[in-house]
């Protein structure tokens, strides 16, 4: 009796086609989901560069930024969160990026060099130097009143009044360029002195097109939907 059944018979081998096909196959399939992932982060992120000095401190001139789009997806913007919403009419034609101070149906108020939301004081450890002019605005039922940190020259609701949620890109979350700044937006720790805003010679970076090649290791530069304008 042959206790080998498949002595003498020849054992199937793999060919060089059917292994260069495999190989095919598996770095499309890689391919496929890559883009896959890569369309469903877009769908829910914007990234951006910030480019100005009016969010400074929270935010510096050619730093590389991550927008969430889901946040006010299943909810709406809190007092205090940085969001990227689309510029006013009267404003400028690139993206802005501020500060939420007042939530709609609010009264919001600039007297004393202060915030006043509702006739009661905002305290704002984030900014640097003075809120002014003195005004009064009411909050429609879809508006928001944004500015920014740096409160000086900053261009926002002072200039160009309330802005709707419906121009709201979404929430700034995660700094990821360049490397020594990386992390949430929640970390950064803001002004220590309100009455001082930095000269525009102090800014860290001047400069920010210097990291864009870096920066597109990390993501290309055609998923860095704008450049967007503190």
């Amino acid at each position: 009796m042959n206790e080998n059944p498949l002595s003498g018979e020849a054992i199937p081998t793999q060919t060089d086609g059917s292994r260069l096909r495999a190989i095919v196959t598996e770095v499309l399939q890689t391919i496929v989901l890559a883009g896959v992932f890569y369309f469903v982060i877009s769908l829910l992120t914007a990234r951006v560069v910030v480019e100005g000095p009016s969010m400074r401190p929270t935010l510096l001139s050619g730093e590389w930024i991550v927008v969430n789009r889901l946040t006010y997806r299943i909810g709406s913007p809190q007092r205090g969160d940085v969001i990227v919403f689309l510029p006013p009419t009267n404003a400028q034609t690139d993206d802005l990026i501020k500060r939420v101070i007042g939530l709609p149906g609010e009264t919001v108020g600039i007297r004393d060099g202060l915030v006043w939301i509702n006739g009661a004081p905002l305290e704002e450890a984030y900014v640097s130097g003075t809120t002014y002019p003195d005004n009064e605005w009411q909050l429609g039922e879809n508006a928001l009143f944004v500015m920014g940190d740096n409160r000086p020259i900053s261009l926002d609701s002072r200039s160009f009044g309330p802005i709707n949620l419906s121009e709201v890109v979404g929430k700034a979350w995660l700094i990821y360029w360049p490397p020594g700044e990386w992390g949430p937006l929640e970390w950064r720790v803001g002004a220590e002195v309100r009455d001082t805003s930095p000269a525009e010679s102090s800014f860290r970076y001047n400069e920010p097109r210097r990291y864009a090649a870096c920066g597109w290791l990390f993501l290309p530069r055609g998923a860095c939907e704008d450049w967007i304008i503190s």
